[in-house]
């Protein structure tokens, strides 16, 4: 499916049409500025990504030539995420975003995909589930901070990056292949692996804060999880604020965590549409994103 007007004619559709139109970058400066109200942690880069890989796949609802709400999608091979979902708040309780995640949905089902995923706030719970979303888990996110006194020792086999590394073990935990996501993300943060067990850790830093993900290691195996976040740990500033979104199924992740004085900050609900496979939660200690991607 593709839209019916074209990136060419954005400029003459921001001032006469309403509705839904595909998503261009001449519409991010609006957007990112509704992400900021919201108090999102985002990354112009990963807005700029969706475009990218799914150029008809990311939508906004125009109101009197003006973008007044968004959704983007992330596919890949069998699954899909929607995140950066947001209409502004004085167009809300009026059926903007029913009809946003409606096209959303429909350009998903159009290509076939088998799984949505997406993270939920707890207030939009009813709105997915009458979409045919349901609840897989709850997906906490940690904060905490670095000490460089702690974290000064790196192991040197962790700093060796091995994308391909990444991709097959990834893909065996997600059931799916996601070569598009990790490849943007290995363009745009570090990299830590280890090879026994199998293990990666990506880590950068969004906006004002660090972040950590994905962060996944083979057999749940705990010294070798905890080995690859310290490794992590010691290459980010001093003192600077360290987010994640960690699945509360995984309770190892937790632990280490919890070891490394981080605590829970919020909470919002993992929700998939369709049949989800056997993802082996308690292999991924962190998702790759601030919940749009996985």
């Amino acid at each position: 499916m593709r839209c019916a007007v074209k990136a060419k004619n954005i400029k003459e559709n921001n001032f006469t049409r309403s509705g839904i139109r595909c998503m261009v970058k001449e519409d991010l400066p609006v957007i990112l500025s509704m992400a900021s109200k919201e108090g999102w942690i985002f990354d112009s880069n990963e807005f700029y990504a969706f475009i990218e890989f799914n150029p008809f796949g990311c939508f906004v609802y125009m109101k009197g030539g003006k973008v007044v709400g968004s959704i983007m999608t992330f596919s890949h091979s069998e699954s899909a995420w929607i995140g950066n979902f947001v209409v502004l708040e004085e167009y809300r309780l009026g059926g903007i975003g029913k009809k946003l995640l409606s096209q959303a949905i429909k350009y998903l089902d159009n290509k076939k995909i088998v799984q949505i995923y997406l993270n939920a706030a707890y207030g939009a719970r009813k709105l997915y589930e009458k979409f045919g979303f349901s609840d897989i888990m709850i997906v906490n996110r940690w904060e905490g901070k670095t000490d460089k006194q702690r974290y000064c020792r790196i192991d040197s086999e962790t700093a060796i990056p091995d994308i391909l590394g990444f991709l097959k073990l990834d893909a065996s935990l997600w059931r799916d292949d996601r070569f598009s996501l990790i490849s943007q993300l290995s363009s745009m943060h570090q990299s830590r692996s280890q090879t026994d067990p199998p293990g990666f850790l990506m880590y950068g830093d969004v906006g004002k804060v660090s972040i950590i993900g994905p962060w996944e290691s083979k057999g749940a195996d705990e010294d070798a999880a905890e080995k690859l976040f310290v490794s992590g740990l010691s290459e980010l500033e001093p003192e600077k604020r360290i987010l994640l979104d960690v699945p509360a199924a995984n309770k190892i992740a937790g632990g280490i965590l919890t070891r490394h004085n981080f605590i829970i900050v919020s909470s919002a609900i993992f929700m998939c549409r369709g049949k989800p496979p056997k993802i082996h939660f308690n292999q991924i200690f962190s998702f790759a994103s601030m919940g749009s991607m996985g």
